[in-house]
């Protein structure tokens, strides 16, 4: 779900599944410079990127080191995703580009 700063309800976006823009239990979130939304998906081992309006664009490629249930990630300022890796007990970094 999307709020304004005043915290009112814009839209949502996603639903349950494992296709492009749905979900396995979302776990975490982050807006980048552009405000394109990336989501932890713990259920699906993913990353996933949408526009601002929440339309699917693409996934993070993790398959150098897969993820096995992301929880939680932030954006750096040098281009990288830094996520929680519960599954790996481990912090994982890869590269995104904005």
């Amino acid at each position: 779900m999307v709020y304004n700063a005043d915290g009112e309800f814009l839209y949502k976006f996603g639903s349950h599944g494992e296709g492009n823009g749905q979900f396995n239990a979302p776990t975490g979130v982050a807006v980048d410079a552009n405000g394109n939304i990336i989501v932890a998906d713990w259920g699906n081992s993913r990353i996933q990127v949408f526009d601002s309006s929440g339309s699917f664009l693409s996934y993070i490629n993790t398959s150098a080191d897969p993820l096995y249930g992301p929880q939680g990630l932030a954006l750096t300022s040098d281009g990288h995703v830094a996520v929680a890796d519960s599954g790996n007990h481990c912090f994982k970094v890869y590269r995104y580009l904005q």
